[in-house]
């Protein structure tokens, strides 16, 4: 940052600290405006204004806390830095609670000086940017019970709101972490359908005979076990909206059977002979490329297009970077809430790495990285170190993991390389793909795993 395009005010009775600081701030190219009175540099605040005043805390005509106080009753927002000698410091740690940005032990060194100044205002900026983005997303109502206010996630919320006024089925896209279930809820209660049922089968977790029978139902004595009739999910969806979660994994069979049902919007019960009517929207999700899977001839074509009216895809963290902050502050509230932690967010240089971290695990992954920093914090202010290596740290990297006798798993290795590859290619996961010699389907299943453990 370039302190010369910033306007400063500085206070202090004595006529030589200020004589010093008025020639340093001059031959470094700096806009500082030097009073001796507390009254004068209140009067050209009141005025003029400034992006920083430095005030001393012991003044004859009136103290640094008074002066403090006037400021931010001109200016809440006021960036006031409070000067003090080493045997004040308590002092200046009550300034801090009045509102003070921070202090200066007098006497100080230049350098010193003016790096304070310069890390309060980044510091002030931050706050100002999570501020201003906390109106912006208030203002646009936090849509459907989503965070974001980036080009990207305008363009989504657009997109639910057309597609949630009709019937059609949808197939949701995005990686692992991104909010599939989230967009799929939205669709749902933003839809005429909101009052009827919303249902969920996680298609990953059910073998192609259990599959069958939870979406189907079956008759008293279809099989071993079936000691009575059983409703199906699509008939206790029917009027509203049946969520398939990881579609993908539905085999060819299943896929033939759920086809002719949506078509014909009819059930027939596992070892029944009558069909029932149904009314239901088909919502579908996946983490993976279904018309790679259909070229593949993994998922069936006719099955896809039937699902694929329209195509709705979330994007990767990566791809909405300026929303992290928002995330950031909502789950810190979240958490500080749920397990009684006096906090207040993240240090600059944490929200700052928080910020530029690759994370493959999108939304998820952050959400448990707050979590973590809530649950241990020992101060207001939390802090977070990222714990993959730094570009170009190659040696560091390869002592951490074959030095010594701390010897970790084939997965911790696995794991660990991928973090150091993504964050080598700065969250691509094409280039990340390519380096690791796999395919970016590979790379998305090895994320997902990672996230889930």
């Amino acid at each position: 940052m370039d302190l010369s395009t910033i306007k400063m005010l500085f206070v202090d009775d004595d006529p030589v600290t200020c004589k010093v600081m008025q020639r340093q701030c001059e031959s470094a190219g700096l806009d500082m405006h030097v009073f001796q009175s507390p009254t004068e540099c209140l009067n050209e605040f009141t005025k003029s204004g400034a992006d920083v005043v430095v005030t001393d805390l012991r003044m004859p005509e009136m103290n640094g806390f008074d002066l403090l106080t006037k400021l931010r009753e001109v200016d809440q927002d006021a960036l006031i830095l409070v000067m003090t000698g080493h045997s004040s410091v308590e002092n200046a740690v009550e300034a801090m609670k009045r509102g003070a940005a921070d202090f200066i032990k007098k006497p100080f060194d230049f350098d010193e000086f003016t790096l304070t100044v310069q890390r309060s205002i980044e510091s002030n900026e931050l706050k100002k940017e999570n501020k201003l983005l906390k109106k912006r997303l208030r203002r646009s109502g936090n849509r459907f019970g989503m965070i974001g206010d980036s080009p990207i996630m305008r363009s989504l919320f657009n997109s639910i709101e057309k597609v949630s006024e009709v019937s059609c089925n949808v197939i949701i896209t995005g990686e692992s972490g991104t909010g599939k279930e989230l967009v799929a809820h939205a669709l749902h209660d933003y839809s005429p359908r909101k009052d009827a049922p919303f249902v969920v089968i996680d298609c990953g977790a059910l073998t192609e005979t259990l599959l069958e029978s939870e979406l189907f139902g079956h008759e008293k004595g279809a099989f071993t076990g079936a000691n009575q009739r059983k409703q199906g999910l699509m008939e206790q969806a029917s009027g509203g909206t049946l969520f398939f979660d990881e579609v993908c994994n539905i085999s060819d069979a299943m896929q033939m059977k759920l086809m002719r049902a949506i078509e014909d919007q009819n059930v027939t019960r596992v070892g029944g002979t009558q069909s029932t009517p149904i009314d239901i929207r088909i919502v579908a999700a996946t983490n993976r490329d279904l018309e790679q899977l259909v070229e593949e001839g993994v998922f069936r074509h006719d099955f896809y297009h039937r699902l694929n009216v329209v195509n709705i895809r979330l994007p990767s963290l990566d791809e909405r970077r300026e929303d992290i902050p928002a995330f950031v502050e909502h789950f810190v509230d979240e958490f500080a809430n749920r397990y009684s932690r006096q906090v207040k967010g993240f240090d600059p240089a944490s929200m700052r790495r928080l910020c530029d971290a690759p994370w493959p695990g999108n939304i998820r992954e952050l959400r448990n990285i707050v979590e973590r920093c809530v649950i241990l914090a020992d101060s207001p202010v939390l802090s977070w170190s990222s714990e993959v290596p730094e570009e170009g740290n190659e040696q560091a990297f390869n002592e951490d993991l074959f030095s010594g006798t701390n010897f970790v798993t084939l997965d911790e290795l696995e794991q660990a390389y991928i973090s150091h590859v993504l964050n080598h290619s700065k969250g691509k996961k094409n280039r990340a793909a390519q380096i690791l010699g796999i395919d970016k389907t590979t790379l998305w299943r090895k994320l997902k795993r990672i996230a889930s453990e």
